[in-house]
């Protein structure tokens, strides 16, 4: 088969609502043949192009393509770029249960560099941060942190206090006893009541 053969076959063969990006298909060819196949794929519908070198195999509705999920296409951006991220604001509240409201701008920490990411009607903002904000093992502790800060300690009562015992209880990966030590003072103090243990 031909390049342009191989990559519509891996395309076409991979489930919907898929993320690529050029560098997926670098050990069939250049970057700049994936390019073009890409831009003729979207041509012909095998491929749908959500922001700038971000394509997705597409689900299509009676309403016209079915976008994936900003938090999906967040995490393969982050991915082509080699690049940690750390979701922030009304997207951590969102992901830990403290928020009801379903953002409709994603906002992240990264490592990388500070941008804004249009898709469609929406965006996702990345906000280049300092390297600690990344040293945690795990990732529920540095979420917890992010969606604390965005609701206020004075906000938390027994309610958010059993949401944020949830939360850790459906993340046993957590490394707590580690990664509290890296968390704010009154972080730490809420996570600990939450949990109604001494960590």
């Amino acid at each position: 088969m031909t390049i342009k053969e191989q990559i519509l076959s891996r395309i076409r063969r991979s489930k919907n609502q898929v993320v690529f990006v050029i560098s997926d298909f670098t050990d069939l060819g250049s970057p700049e043949t994936v390019r073009k196949v890409f831009l003729q794929a979207c041509i012909s519908g095998d491929l749908y192009r959500v922001a700038h070198g971000i394509y997705v195999k597409p689900v299509m509705s009676q309403f016209g393509i079915v976008p994936p999920s900003l938090e999906i296409i967040a995490e393969e951006i982050a991915k082509r770029d080699h690049a940690q991220i750390l979701a922030t604001g009304s997207t951590a509240a969102n992901l830990v249960g403290l928020s009801t409201q379903v953002p409709m701008n994603l906002s992240y920490l990264t490592s990388g560099s500070t941008r804004i990411i249009p898709i469609g009607n929406r965006s996702i903002t990345f906000r280049h941060a300092s390297p600690r904000n990344f040293a945690t093992v795990g990732k529920a502790v540095p979420l917890l942190t992010q969606a604390l800060k965005e609701v206020g300690k004075d906000a938390i009562g027994d309610n958010e206090l059993g949401l944020i015992r949830q939360f850790v209880e459906n993340h046993p990966e957590a490394k707590l006893g580690q990664d509290l030590l890296l968390a704010p003072q009154w972080v730490q103090q809420i996570i600990k009541k939450a949990l109604k243990t001494k960590i």
